[in-house]
């Protein structure tokens, strides 16, 4: 039900916009009617006729109705509420004239010296996302600037307006209108600290955004999901701070914003309380000695070559110690899983091809020496990649010595991996990537992407799909590998998944791999750092549902 805006001043206007919101659309619209009728001036009255007319589903009557109305002389605030709220009701409605009715329409800036009540400060936010959503972000900056000096007070809405002023691309503004706020130390709270930094972020002050994140990581040192009576249990996680905030989503993203955490954390609250901590952070002991003990910890601390860095592993394995909880994902066995480890680990599997390995530094003066090793050892073509990087972040392809040392002399002094690339397309110009889940003792197909080249990220453009397997059996054999896998993957590939699942030290990661013409297992990686999704998709609910299941045997009884 849309929340209509209105100021409501008599008794039957009351009665009306009650019955209206209540969902009694068309006994609303005959009160507005009547007083219409007894009040032909009333400014106000036919901006709800027009967003009931929508409601009933007589659009067109509502569009007329709404064009009269707004040649009426109006105060500000009044025409401001007609628009958002006939804006909302035909956003809602999926109406395609939404965004022709609003190209030229002028939206006034609320006036100056009246302060606006809640409802219509909710109004005023709403209003303001619709523009920036129908490419009137100027409009709704506009709107915005002319109100929030006055509201500064108003954290909540100060922090609701910021994310549409980034999106309406005016982040130097909100910063200035935050520093004042964030300026003394220990006086902002989380809220503005977040939006603070994800304006400085956004308007390219990355100095002053890294040092606003960390003021919201100490701020905000640990978050607790909200409380529901079907959780089964509280569950810890281990979470390590963003460097610099890029959302103004409040703490709960600052939290949980990547990995398998946060998606359980945000999509699975039903069966589970989460309560995120910032090891990091100097009050985090602090906050925690006013929370119930976890049942379990999951650590997200998870990317091995950023654990292997002086001092780390020592830092986080202390801290979870402490804790006093079964730790999953032990940030201890997570440092074992680099991919030079684990290429050693995994080696001598049967039906398992595992691509050559190399890890060197790129140092100048010495990229001779580099390119001659990598020609040796891992051969042509090769892909390079950093130590620390995620889904490919950095992965390029070289095929010649030549390309490689070009490719080195634009890099800095730093570690780089060279891996043996397989060439392995499943059809011309397409490519695969199969993610397998290890929740404990079990393991899943979770899905199987599609790409035209070699590095494979999930396609979420259908139009792009459907142009590299137009008669859609690439899609459908992918489906067959994750609601069958045994039948379609084979045994042999499965018992060389399980000998993975029992060689690499973890207990909740996953397992990126292709399937080679002749049955064999291509491995890609294998680590905690990959987001796992256990919520239903359509195709997907039984595995899904397996999935869940297996990971509440897990948190119940962690090994």
């Amino acid at each position: 039900m849309v929340e209509i805006e209105t100021e409501g001043y008599t008794a039957r206007h009351k009665q009306a916009v009650a019955l209206h919101q209540a969902g009694q659309v068309a006994e609303a619209l005959a009160h507005y009617t009547a007083l219409l009728e007894a009040q032909p001036v009333d400014p106000e009255i036919p901006g709800l006729v027009a967003l009931a007319q929508v409601q009933l589903g007589r659009e067109q009557d509502a569009l007329i109705t709404w064009r009269k109305s707004l040649q009426m002389e109006m105060p500000a605030p009044v025409r401001l509420r007609s628009v958002a709220n006939l804006l909302t009701a035909m956003r809602r409605r999926g109406s395609a004239q939404t965004a022709n009715i609003l190209a030229d329409l002028i939206v006034p800036e609320w006036p100056q010296g009246i302060s606006p009540d809640q409802t219509d400060r909710h109004m005023i936010i709403t209003l303001a996302r619709g523009l920036v959503d129908l490419n009137r972000g100027q409009a709704a900056c506009t709107l915005l600037n002319s109100v929030l000096p006055q509201l500064l007070g108003d954290t909540a809405f100060v922090t609701a307006a910021v994310p549409i002023m980034i999106d309406a691309g005016n982040p130097e503004v909100a910063a200035r209108l935050l520093r004042p706020l964030t300026s003394e130390t220990g006086k902002a709270g989380g809220d503005l600290l977040i939006a603070h930094a994800a304006a400085a972020h956004a308007a390219g002050h990355d100095e002053e955004a890294q040092r606003l994140t960390r003021r919201a990581m100490e701020a905000v040192p640990v978050y607790v999901t909200a409380k529901k009576p079907t959780q089964l249990l509280l569950v810890g996680v281990l979470n390590k701070a963003p460097v610099s905030v890029s959302r103004a989503a409040g703490p709960a993203h600052l939290h949980f914003f990547a990995n398998t955490p946060a998606t359980l954390a945000l999509r699975h609250n039903d069966q589970y309380r989460f309560v995120s901590i910032f090891p990091e952070a100097r009050s985090a002991v602090r906050a925690l000695a006013s929370l119930p003990r976890p049942h379990v910890i999951l650590n997200n601390w998870v990317n091995a070559e950023m654990l292997s860095t002086p001092g780390t592993l020592q830092f986080i394995t202390d801290f979870a110690d402490r804790l006093k909880a079964p730790i999953l994902n032990h940030p201890r066995k997570a440092a074992e899983t680099t991919r030079q480890n684990n290429a050693d680990r995994l080696a001598g599997i049967p039906n398992l091809l595992i691509p050559r390995l190399l890890r060197f530094t790129n140092e100048s003066g010495m990229s001779d020496l580099a390119v001659n090793v990598v020609s040796e050892k891992i051969g042509f073509p090769a892909i390079i990649r950093g130590p620390f990087g995620q889904r490919g972040s950095g992965a390029v392809k070289v095929d010649t010595a030549a390309e490689l040392r070009g490719h080195l002399a634009n890099l800095p002094k730093m570690q780089l991996y060279a891996i043996e690339y397989v060439h392995n397309p499943v059809a011309d110009g397409v490519y695969r990537k199969i993610r397998a889940a290890v929740v404990g003792q079990d393991i899943f197909i979770t899905h199987v992407h599609l790409g035209p080249g070699w590095l494979v990220h999930r396609e979420r453009d259908s139009r792009k799909l459907a142009a590299i397997d137009p008669d859609g059996k690439h899609a459908a054999l992918a489906g067959s590998m994750i609601a069958r896998p045994k039948e379609t993957l084979g045994a042999e590939a499965l018992a060389a998944l399980r000998e993975i699942r029992a060689r690499i030290p973890l207990d909740l990661y996953g397992i990126d791999f292709d399937m080679l013409p002749d049955g064999r297992v291509l491995f890609f990686e294998a680590n905690a750092a990959m987001n796992i999704s256990m919520s239903d998709r359509e195709g997907l609910e039984a595995t899904r549902a397996e999935m869940r299941a297996a990971l509440r045997r897990l948190f119940q009884s962690p090994p």
